[in-house]
This record gives C-alpha cells, sequence and structure tokens, in this order.
C-alpha cells in the first residue's frame, strides 16, 4: 500500500511538473552560468550549495486571498498550488522572488513566518535563469531555507524536471525556499 502511495506520488508530481512550462518570452543575453554557495549542513565536509546565477532575479510578487476552493499562486513558472481544503478560511497568501544571485522564494500568510496547512500543498521552483551553467548530469534538490542566514534547514523531497528547468515538491507548510546543486 505505502509502495503504491509512493508510486502515484511520483506519478502525480511528473505530471503536474511536466504540464507547468510557461509561454514567457525572455529577451537579452543567453543563460548565464550557474554558481554555487557552499554552505556547510551539519557540520560535514561535502555538503549541497545554494544555487547562484547571473544575472540577479528581478523582485517580484503576488498576493491571492485563498480559501476552502484552493487556489494557486503563479509567477512565471514558479507557484503555489493550494488543493481544496488544505485552507478553512479565506487568507491573504503572498509569493515573493526576491532580488537575489540565489533561486529562492519566500511564501507567506498574511499575519505569520510560518503556515501549516491541512493538506499538502505543491510548490515548483523555476530555475531556468541558470539553466544554461547546468549540465544536464549536475543533479538540483529544493531545500527549506532560513531566509535571514540562507541556513539549509530540510531537503524538499521533489522532481527535477530538466525540460522545464523546475523543480517540484509537497509541502504541508509555508516558508523560505531555494535550489542547491
Amino acid at each position: 500500500m505505502i509502495r503504491r502511495l509512493a508510486s502515484i506520488t511520483v506519478a502525480a508530481l511528473l505530471v503536474v511538473a511536466s504540464t507547468s512550462c510557461t509561454g514567457d518570452n525572455v529577451s537579452g543575453p543567453a543563460q548565464a552560468p550557474a554558481t554555487s554557495l557552499s554552505l556547510p549542513l551539519l557540520g560535514g565536509s561535502s555538503s549541497p550549495a545554494l544555487l547562484q546565477c547571473d544575472p540577479p532575479a528581478a523582485a517580484d510578487s503576488v498576493t491571492g486571498i485563498i480559501g476552502a476552493l484552493g487556489g494557486t499562486l503563479q509567477l512565471g513558472g514558479t507557484s503555489v498550488v493550494i488543493p481544496q481544503n488544505a485552507v478553512l478560511t479565506p487568507t491573504p497568501f503572498t509569493l515573493k522572488v526576491p532580488a537575489s544571485r540565489l533561486v529562492e522564494i519566500s511564501v507567506k500568510a498574511a499575519g505569520t513566518d510560518h503556515y501549516v496547512f491541512l493538506q499538502p500543498v505543491l510548490v515548483t521552483i523555476d530555475y531556468g535563469r541558470c539553466a544554461g551553467g547546468l549540465s544536464l548530469l549536475q543533479p538540483v534538490t529544493a531545500w527549506h531555507i532560513d531566509e535571514t542566514t540562507k541556513a539549509l534547514l530540510e531537503p524538499m523531497f521533489g522532481v527535477d524536471v530538466r525540460l522545464t528547468h523546475s523543480i517540484t515538491f509537497y509541502t504541508g507548510h509555508l516558508s523560505g525556499y531555494a535550489v542547491a546543486d
């Protein structure tokens, strides 16, 4: 039963991630190379490093009120899909992409630093601005991070879809997240 649920979850992630392409056209120079910012994890010598890209992302945000029927917050290829009954009362949520070389996002519910859902939500982070500097064999991962120190707090096990340059994962809480290699 657990294997079947895990297979269904991975299949659902792949379907959602493969359909999250956007038709946005971006003008300007070709993809800039990606570099890494090494941050030690639990004192180990080899740890994931937060993905850094040139040029830095321009700051952007979107806010929406989401209630019991669910909803989606989306900025380009980055999105947060909140299913039905994950939120009981209409609540304002904000998805932010800060001006940063890091591939990071912040998702908040009005008036809280951390928000716990009644059901998991699906988060997709677009790392397309860094894709030109990544080898096809170089895996990327998503992490729950401390938004101030950028410390890696918890791996967010998900699916890296190279075709769309995005990583998709489920989470039960909202906070800050970033992509590492």
